[in-house]
């Protein structure tokens, strides 16, 4: 009985050990009656049908015996995988070209890569973890609901189907493309294959790391915040598919000017190429550039459109 008050409040402590008191004696009695229990074991047995202290003491105070309710658990779901799927791939993004500027053999890269983005997913799963039981101890559900913006509404249910732009698979190829072509576009800088006694000649022109380089890779990260959108959104709309024209439009625009105006590739190293290569002809490499850029941009906006007005009927349909 001790161990089940206590942890109560000293105002509950009497009551609930009188309460306590009476039910083992009645219990002791009612075993005895029934069996040849001596008087030890009656209340060995009495005292075992009411369980663990803790939990009989958990249930006269209202103490809660888990790390994160019922009541928040769905929002805690929520805020986890957004963090993580928001988080992690730029971590491990961000370690990955680190590694490549600075020349690490290919299986260090992996290792680092692999063991930095676990690490943060571990880190950002505790935090998160801790961070809601403490509050869940201190305030109600709807309030933390309501401070953390994860409230529950009608408004977020997802449309039926979720859509073709929903699988998780699918947003993660996007975002490792994406995060390929940043890297590489750095990695050319410092990594080029292309030598001139000795020195690295990049394949893109080093003066446009004054301005339109960096700007491709906002661009970049842009797309790619961009892709973490459309999963969350479970759908495409009319809205998201006017998005995805505009953004693809100011992304494709810069690499067809440079191409267009013959300022994309290093001269030094076109140069060098056509030493070994006679037929190399940038023009013709400007123009599949040029053709290539504007096709995935017009195939990128047909395909998003197609898929936001196949998403209408439905969403009218349960609207």
């Amino acid at each position: 009985m001790h161990a089940a008050i206590r942890n109560l409040p000293e105002d509950q402590r009497d009551d609930v050990g009188d309460e306590l008191r009476g039910s083992i004696a009645d219990r002791v009695d009612s075993l005895r009656a029934s069996s040849d229990l001596s008087d030890e074991q009656a209340e060995y047995a009495a005292v075992e049908e009411l369980g663990d202290p803790d939990r009989l003491a958990a249930g006269y105070s209202g103490k809660r015996l888990q790390l994160i309710g019922p009541e928040l658990y769905p929002s805690y779901i929520r805020v986890l995988k957004a963090v993580l799927v928001s988080v992690v791939p730029i971590v491990a993004i961000v370690i990955a070209v680190i590694g490549l500027i600075e020349d690490d053999p290919t299986g260090s890269v992996i290792g680092k890569t692999t063991w930095t983005a676990v690490n943060a997913a571990l880190q950002i799963a505790f935090w998160i973890t801790l961070t809601f039981a403490l509050v869940e101890r201190g305030s109600t559900p709807e309030k933390v609901e309501e401070s953390l913006g994860v409230e529950w509404t009608p408004d977020k249910l997802p449309d039926v189907p979720r859509g073709t732009y929903g699988a998780l698979g699918e947003m993660v190829t996007n975002l490792v493309l994406l995060a390929f072509i940043a890297a590489a576009i750095v990695w050319q800088q410092f990594r080029s294959p292309i030598h001139d006694e000795g020195e690295r000649l990049p394949l893109l022109d080093p003066d446009l790391w004054s301005f339109w380089l960096p700007l491709i890779l906002v661009l970049l990260v842009a797309e790619m915040a961009f892709e973490v959108v459309k999963y969350r959104a479970g759908s495409w709309s009319r809205g998201l598919a006017t998005v995805n024209v505009v953004l693809g439009a100011v992304f494709a625009a810069p690499i067809v000017y440079l191409a267009a105006t013959d300022k994309l590739l290093n001269p030094a190293a076109v140069a060098e190429m056509q030493q070994g290569w006679s037929g190399f002809d940038p023009e013709v490499t400007n123009t599949v550039v040029m053709i290539t850029a504007v096709a995935i941009w017009l195939w990128d906006s047909i395909d998003g459109w197609r898929k936001a007005m196949a998403a209408q009927p439905e969403r009218s349909r349960h609207s």
